[in-house]
Order: C-alpha cells, then structure tokens, then sequence
C-alpha cells in the first residue's frame, strides 16, 4: 500500500504533466506532418523510398494514436486533480516514486501486475 502524495508532491507532478501536455501539442503538430499521405509516383520517388515512406507514415500514424490518448489522460488529470494519485481499481495511493517515473499511470503497482 503506497502512500498518498503530498501536496508538494502533487503540485510538482501537475505541474510536470502541463508541461507534458505542452510538448505533446507540440509533437503531435509535427506527427501530423510526418503522418500525410505518400505520394504514389514511383518515377519520382523510387519503389524501395516509397516502401520505406509508407513505413514511417504508419510509424508516425501509431505514434500520434498513442500520443492522442496520452494527452487525453493529462488532460483528464488536469481537470480532476483531487482524483489524481488514486488507483482506479482499487482506490488506494499510487505513490510518487511510481508517478515520477510514470506520471499518467491509473493503476498502482498492485493492480497494475494484476492487469497484465
């Protein structure tokens, strides 16, 4: 049983997530970018670049997927903070050594091993 954080605690925390959410619009912009359609002229490009192209467009496509659903959860945690830092299983303390490392976790260790 891990226990509950601080209030120093969380406000570092809350604060390093606004961070997070900050670089994530970031990165996502550029995602979006990386993520547009490849062009199918093979003349042009060439079949292994093309190849090679659409690989990294599906790369970028999955990385702006996982990144969406990280802002998501900070975003959910910037707006309940009173909830943050509470398993969602089981309702007990995350701990800060665990939310340091892994700041959008919703699940303690415990629960977590659990889930897997």
């Amino acid at each position: 049983m891990a226990e509950e954080l601080t209030s120093a605690q969380k406000h570092t925390l809350l604060e390093g997530l606004k961070r997070l959410a900050a670089e994530g619009s970031d990165q996502l912009a550029s995602l979006h970018e990386h993520s547009a359609p490849v062009t199918l002229d093979q003349q042009s490009v060439g079949r292994v670049s093309r190849i090679d192209a659409i690989q990294q467009q599906q790369m970028a496509q999955a990385n702006e997927v996982h990144l969406l659903e990280q802002l998501k959860r900070i975003k959910k945690i910037l707006a309940e903070p009173d909830e943050y830092g509470f398993c969602e299983a089981c309702g007990e303390g995350i701990g800060f050594p665990r939310l340091e490392i892994h700041p959008t976790a919703a699940f303690c260790i415990t629960c977590q091993a659990e889930k897997e």
